[in-house]
């Protein structure tokens, strides 16, 4: 009896050692999925993850636009290459993110510059710096993986360089275009999870997009503050290590409406979808990425926030933990 309560002695801290390793394998096991399988995020504007792995991405995406006229003093069509480095660093609870587009290549087919008809040459490109973001998010498990739940918070600086000159044979005059010309702050509730093989995050939140003013044909342009409420609903499912699908829906509903004459940027309401495909190469990812805007609301919004009324991401990215 002593010799079986001895032995029993010895073996309970070793079997409640044996179980709380295998209950952090298990837990490190689930973090793995909803750091490994997220819905990639795409700018439009992009989604933020609940939980998110220190890694380095560089990004190549296409987008067009067909009708500028939102831009209020030009109308025509663009397109834009895009490319980008970008990288998250994790800290305890805390994700602290930065995107620096260092090339933007930007095609204009200008039909009509207000106040001065059609421009020479009506077709420009230009090669430019970008608009830097950064942010933060924080969360905390709710109910282990499968629940995450957070705040996060994203600035979009307008550090561009895109310039476009058109000269206007009407009036003899040279006119610079300057845009994108908002700055935004984009607070936003986070949730998230993963259920076996499906993650899935959500956000829902605010963007402000505010001025500075500028100048165009001897005029001074007092830019409005444009406010949108802005939600973001994707899923994930990787059937295999080595690849996975997601889909993600967008939409940005205005609730401050400019109430200008000038600026035709009342009511939107744009509406994106946004299929992508990933695959896994150890601590190596590739994210083909598809945003497809539905309807002329989404078309206007796309060119206020520069990314067009679709787009396609090719993004290779490097995790680290």
């Amino acid at each position: 009896m002593r010799k079986t309560t001895a032995r029993l002695a010895v073996a309970a801290p070793l079997l409640l050692a044996a179980l709380a390793g295998a209950a952090r394998a298990e837990d490190d096991a689930q973090r793995s999925v909803l750091q490994t399988f997220y819905p990639p995020p795409v700018d439009g504007p992009a989604l933020r993850l609940p939980e998110s792995p220190t890694r380095l991405y560089i990004d190549a995406a296409y987008a067009a636009s067909g009708d500028l006229s939102v831009l209020q003093y030009i109308a025509g069509k663009g397109t834009n290459f895009r490319f980008a480095l970008g990288g998250v660093w994790r800290w305890r609870r805390f994700s602290f993110e930065a995107e620096i587009p260092f090339a933007n290549i930007t095609t204009l087919d200008v039909t009509e510059v207000s106040g001065g008809g059609v421009p020479n040459p009506e077709q420009q490109t230009g090669t430019a710096f970008g608009d830097v973001r950064l942010g933060a998010v924080w969360t905390e498990r709710l109910a282990g993986e499968a629940l995450v739940a957070g705040v996060g918070y994203r600035t979009r600086l307008a550090t561009h360089t895109t310039r476009f000159d058109f000269y206007l044979p009407t009036n003899a005059d040279t006119v610079s275009y300057v845009f994108p010309y908002y700055f935004h702050l984009e607070p936003t509730v986070v949730v998230g999870g993963a259920l076996g093989r499906f993650t899935y995050a959500v956000n829902e939140g605010i963007l402000a997009m505010i001025g500075p003013d500028g100048d165009i044909l001897g005029m001074h342009v007092i830019v409005p503050t444009v406010i949108f409420w802005d939600s973001h609903v994707a899923v994930s499912y990787a059937p295999f290590d080595f690849l996975g699908a997601s889909v993600e829906l967008g939409t940005d509903v205005q609730i401050k409406q400019a109430n200008d004459p000038q600026f035709p940027i009342d009511h939107l309401r744009s509406v994106w979808l946004a299929p992508a495909l990933q695959a896994h190469f150890g601590d190596w990812r590739i994210d083909a990425i598809a945003r497809i805007g539905l309807g002329r609301k989404s078309e206007q919004f796309g060119v206020l926030e520069y990314v067009g009324t679709s787009s396609y991401t090719l993004r290779v990215t490097l995790a680290f933990n």
